[in-house]
């Protein structure tokens, strides 16, 4: 996509597909000639930069590839051709368990050729990491293929992912992926490279906490008492709140809290999974004492998605108290891809029930 912001802001154009022709007539217009000849412009407006396809395979673009969010784990090369040097290296990291909404979590390996020694992948055959002797974890698939790059001397990283389930009990994980790539080197045919790697490391634990639940784990309705919720101060925003509580009928003092945090997904708004995952910050103001004043989202290996986000807390009841209130306030970033913007919406809602 592209898009021209002025100097105060404003969004003057925008395209749903870059367009050179498009783009430099604007800016002609608006600023003026930019002093490329008609002859010249038609070579660069021609040129394309590099691509690696996606379809079919199990590439994943490395912008979308959730760096910080991901624990490292130990590769080390077991090839009997150990003196051998390695065509290529290989990392790994992954997402600790349990944080898509089927349960499984997913990691990433990203192979680069040994550009040192001249070599490249072979643009018309994909390189291929199969997944065995798995500990500790379950993989969805055991065959991961890499995209090909469409043009050019394929130097670059391919990075795929893999979804994997945690075994009952286990704290560590260990895999063998054995890399098998067509390359090649300078005017040199083309051959087969391939190099085992043993990985391992510890599961990782989510950091601080994460109290969403699936909806699958939401309470039917009708054993919950819904609460009001209402924004602190007027304005546009995209999401909602809804509040509700569960008392705990054997000790009727405590219960269960749960936030919804509605998109509106028909406004064309979606969740930014590539930023921080949504928080909510929350404050008791009476009749109720909250176990946290944070709650925190699980984190998303997909780039946008319109789901509710579902989070949980326990709360104690005031003695005599005939009503609650409480505020909270989500902090979470939001994309409107029509509109071509992305950003934080930090909004507090005041949050108050009946006994």
């Amino acid at each position: 996509m592209e898009f021209v912001i002025g100097p105060d802001g404003k969004l003057l154009a925008s395209w749903d597909w870059a367009n050179p022709n498009e783009l430099k007539q604007f800016l002609e217009e608006k600023v003026g000639p930019s002093g490329i000849s008609e002859e010249e412009w038609g070579e660069l407006s021609q040129r394309r930069g590099r691509a690696i396809s996606l379809a079919n395979n199990d590439e994943v673009p490395g912008t979308q590839v959730p760096h910080s969010a991901l624990s490292s784990l130990k590769v080390e090369r077991i090839s009997e051709e150990s003196a051998e040097k390695s065509p290529f290296t290989l990392t790994a990291g992954t997402f600790p368990p349990g944080i898509t909404p089927n349960g499984q979590s997913r990691l990433y390996l990203t192979i680069q050729p040994d550009t040192g020694g001249g070599l490249h992948f072979d643009s018309k055959e994909a390189s291929v990491i199969l997944l065995t002797d798995a500990k500790g974890i379950q993989f969805q698939r055991d065959e991961l293929k890499a995209g090909v790059l469409r043009r050019g001397e394929d130097i670059y990283p391919h990075t795929v992912g893999a979804n994997w389930m945690q075994e009952e009990g286990a704290e560590n994980m260990e895999f063998i992926a054995t890399v098998v790539a067509k390359m090649a080197a300078g005017e040199e045919p083309v051959q087969e490279k391939t190099a085992k790697f043993r990985i391992a490391g510890a599961i990782p634990v989510i950091s601080g906490s994460m109290d969403e639940i699936l909806i699958t784990q939401f309470p039917k309705k009708d054993k919950l008492k819904k609460l009001k919720s209402a924004l602190v101060k007027s304005g546009d925003i995209p999401f909602d709140v809804e509040a509700f509580i569960q008392v705990d009928r054997s000790n009727p003092s405590q219960g269960t809290g749960y936030i919804v945090l509605k998109i509106d997904a028909a406004g064309g708004y979606k969740w930014n999974n590539l930023s921080d995952t949504q928080q909510i910050k929350m404050n008791s103001i009476s009749g109720v004492k909250l176990e946290k004043d944070t709650l925190v989202a699980g984190k998303r290996d997909y780039e946008e998605d319109a789901d509710d986000r579902i989070f949980t807390f326990k709360l104690v009841l005031e003695p005599d108290a005939k009503q609650i209130s409480f505020e909270v306030t989500p902090e979470a970033w939001v994309c409107h891809s029509k509109q071509g913007w992305c950003r934080e919406f930090v909004v507090p809602f005041k949050v108050t029930g009946k006994l």
